[in-house]
């Protein structure tokens, strides 16, 4: 029985290789190259066919479109009453936070009240400037009047009346005197015409006597008796015709000087006028900002949101002005997301673009990645406050229909976000031929 060796499926080695070992390495060492070369001629020919979509990496976070609300208090002040805690939620005008007001409900009291003072008086100088016989008082105090309201404009009427009565009296007596003098005019007119009736009845007399003397009937004492007592008549008629004129200039004057009292009267009211409106008008002034910060010692919700960052939690805590009390987070309001991304890639974004979006607060396995739109690119270069990094911001705004794939999972301003925003495929090649190309081209421009 024969037995029969197994065929071989391998070359077997020529003579010259049995007998020359190094030239059967060498063979195998060329075969190792050339496989080496096939391999290295496979990938570059699947790097420069494989294609890679390229993106803009930044890192930013989840914010509300009109940004959160810091609460703070221009004057600061101390607190009086908390309304709120951390985490409450709040309706837009909820009181959140009461300062004390003892120094500024007192100030606009005080002011209030003075306000109302000078407007009665403004309105009572007005009548009596105008001469009116009532005061027209403002809308503001007849309106909603109060007890202070109502008490100014009775001090006012007491006022008016009381001049008003003091000119009257000092006009009656004026007119008293005029009717005085016309009076006295009427009796020396009286006495005037009673003078000339007698010179009229003497002159005839005067005659008689005259031809009676030229016949020596009468004696001549007789005639000058009579014609003195003639003359004397003549002298009372002139002297009740000046004192008639001396009453009338009288009369004039006293009636001037009636005038010249009302004159007086309305021009010393138009100055307390100018002076008073003066004084009300600062009054106004001080008044609205004393009521202004009364007002602003309760401060409220400026929207629907949550309470966060609540610094204060005890009655009687100082706020500086000025200093963040509380911050509201709308609760209503659209989510953006604001990611910070690197001067150097800045170049490649625009408005418009596509980007997508990778919440890391959540589980990344079962998170889809939401897709977005750059919205806003910004025109300058922030700084980070911590780092110094130069920056610029970039928002992406993201669809309801894309929020929805979210489920039921829920964002939260501040909450971190990856944000890659594409820039087009390249190829594999491109990315590892990069660098080197950047090499050459500087080294070619260095001097």
């Amino acid at each position: 029985m024969s037995y029969q060796l197994p065929a071989t499926t391998q070359e077997q080695p020529s003579a010259l290789e049995l007998l020359d070992p190094q030239e059967g390495l060498k063979r195998a060492f060329r075969m190792g190259l050339m496989v080496i070369g096939a391999l290295v001629a496979l990938l570059v020919a699947l790097a420069a066919l494989t294609g890679t979509r390229g993106a803009v990496i930044g890192s930013g976070e989840v914010t509300v479109e009109s940004r959160v609300k810091k609460v703070a208090h221009p004057n600061g002040g101390v607190i009086a009453e908390i309304f709120v805690h951390e985490g409450q939620i709040v309706k837009q005008g909820d009181p959140l936070l009461r300062l004390d007001n003892t120094v500024s409900s007192a100030s606009a009291s005080a002011y209030g009240s003075t306000n109302e003072q000078l407007q009665a008086s403004v309105a009572r100088l007005t009548a009596e400037r105008d001469d009116s016989p009532v005061i027209h008082f403002p809308p503001e105090l007849t309106q909603n009047p109060t007890p202070a309201k109502l008490a100014a404009m009775a001090e006012a009427q007491r006022l008016f009346n009381l001049r008003r009565t003091a000119r009257n009296n000092q006009l009656s007596q004026i007119n008293e005197r005029v009717r005085q003098t016309e009076q006295q005019i009427s009796s020396l007119i009286a006495q005037k015409q009673a003078s000339r009736q007698q010179i009229a009845l003497i002159e005839p007399e005067l005659a008689g006597l005259r031809s009676l003397r030229a016949e020596n009937l009468v004696t001549i004492n007789r005639i000058n008796q009579t014609e003195r007592s003639a003359v004397d008549l003549q002298g009372a008629v002139a002297s009740f015709e000046a004192q008639i004129a001396q009453s009338r200039a009288k009369i004039a004057e006293i009636r001037q000087s009636g005038f010249q009292l009302m004159q007086d009267a309305r021009s010393q009211a138009g100055i307390e006028l100018a002076t008073a409106q003066a004084q009300l008008n600062d009054q106004k002034v001080r008044s609205v900002s004393a009521t202004d910060q009364l007002n602003r010692s309760l401060l409220r919700a400026p929207y629907d949101g949550t309470v966060e960052k609540l610094s204060y939690s005890t009655v009687g805590g100082v706020v500086p002005p000025m200093e963040t009390i509380m911050e509201i987070v709308p609760s209503h309001d659209d989510l953006t997301v604001e990611a910070r991304v690197s001067p150097y890639d800045i170049d490649q974004l625009s408005v418009g673009q596509a980007a997508s979006l990778r919440f890391s607060a959540f589980n990344n396995r079962t998170t889809p990645e939401i897709n977005g739109k750059v919205r806003i690119i910004s025109s300058e270069r922030f700084t980070d406050d911590h780092t110094g990094a130069p920056y610029y911001k970039v928002k992406v705004e993201v669809s309801p229909a894309e929020m929805k794939r979210l489920g039921d999972l829920k964002l939260v301003p501040g909450m971190p976000v990856e944000v890659f925003m594409q820039t087009g495929e390249r190829s594999l090649l491109s990315y590892l031929m990069k660098p080197l190309r950047d090499q050459f081209s500087r080294a070619f421009r260095e001097e």
